[in-house]
């Protein structure tokens, strides 16, 4: 559920900062340093417990304080979440003041993140595309996390007896990967089946092929890390020389992928920075609507920077999508980006100058 009202103790810049947002637009504007990135890495930690520019979470607590604390409220459940870091100990969670875990936040506090990482979605590693991916999954399917820990538990299983040279144990092995393998792959080529969906609606909403004619020639598709003409079980039978020689599981969902091409040569040696840009925002919109459209689950979209790099024309386009998100959208820009006129054709917009909450 969308987060109605959030409160920042000791958090980066902020010493307590207290903001009721809008269940549907929210725009944070403000010079760099301002803390805007700061008020949406808030939001991620809200639905995961991590954050998107730090792996430790210490280093977000204020400059001579000991600890942070987040709190959140969510209006439509009556949800309230607290979270506190202390320098020396692990993260606490609460959820309506009973101990709980990160992956109960995802579940509550869902959100689909595009921040500086993810804006070079097509040219990252396929480790990071299928973290993505997995994200939204975990979202929305009850019973992926359980097939995804299952088949990594037992595929690291497998990779430790390569790696001793112990050939007769991995064979214990073989049915439990490919078991949980195929259940792991039928989720994301369905996932990403409905993300092709919504992501084709998209470019027609926002008429992006006007801006961008590589949008008429783009071949986007899921590998799920073996041939589709063979079993993952008959795969692991025939590569078994191949992964005692190098070691490892060399095959499986774990090299799974989302591969974009366009006539047939790979988009990355094609899109420039800023193209590539605009098509992650908008593949990552397309996940983020398949969670609302066949999933009915009520995350927030959080945008970091969303003017960087996104000419006039393209921020137009962007504009026109917004009007049909219908979820809870959260994203931030240096400069005050829309102007009266645009405001009217939104309900609900909320405007947050960030010289106004220092």
């Amino acid at each position: 559920m969308p987060l109605k009202n959030i409160s920042l103790k000791n958090f980066r810049c902020f010493d307590n900062l207290k903001i009721t947002l809008s269940p549907r637009i929210n725009f944070f504007c403000g010079a760099n340093g301002s803390g805007k990135t700061s008020i949406l890495e808030a939001i991620f930690i809200f639905s995961s417990g991590k954050s998107f520019k730090s792996s430790n979470l210490a280093s977000l607590i204020q400059h001579n304080n000991e600890s942070f604390l987040l709190e959140g409220f969510d209006g439509n459940k009556g949800y309230v979440v607290e979270i506190k870091k202390n320098k020396k100990k692990p993260i606490s969670i609460l959820l309506n003041n009973s101990k709980t875990v990160t992956n109960k936040l995802i579940k509550e506090f869902p959100c689909t993140p595009i921040h500086n990482n993810t804006f070079s979605f097509a040219d990252a590693s396929p480790d990071f595309r299928r973290k993505l991916l997995d994200r939204s999954i975990f979202i929305a399917e009850e019973e992926f996390s359980k097939t995804w820990f299952s088949y990594h538990r037992a595929l690291k299983q497998r990779n430790a007896m390569l790696k001793s040279n112990r050939i007769s144990d991995i064979y214990i092995w073989n049915d439990k990967i490919s078991e949980d393998g195929e259940k792991l792959s039928k989720f994301r080529k369905s996932f990403f089946d409905k993300t092709l969906f919504e992501f084709k609606k998209i470019l027609k909403i926002t008429e992006s092929s006007k801006v961008f004619d590589f949008f008429d020639f783009i071949s986007i598709d899921f590998f799920r890390g073996w041939p589709t003409s063979e079993s993952l079980s008959d795969n692991l039978k025939k590569n078994e020389h191949l992964d005692i020689k190098r070691r490892l599981t060399t095959n499986g969902p774990h090299k799974s992928d989302i591969r974009f091409s366009i006539n047939e040569t790979d988009a990355r040696q094609i899109l420039s920075r800023g193209e590539q840009k605009f098509f992650s925002i908008l593949w990552s919109c397309a996940q983020h609507e398949v969670l609302k459209k066949h999933y009915a689950i009520e995350a927030s979209l959080i945008i970091d920077d969303i003017r960087s790099e996104l000419d006039e024309r393209v921020f137009e386009l962007f504009i026109n999508l917004l009007k049909h998100i219908e979820n809870q959208v959260i994203f931030s820009c240096i400069e005050d980006c829309f102007s009266s006129k645009m405001l009217c054709d939104f309900k609900e917009f909320k405007k947050f100058h960030m010289e106004q909450l220092r």
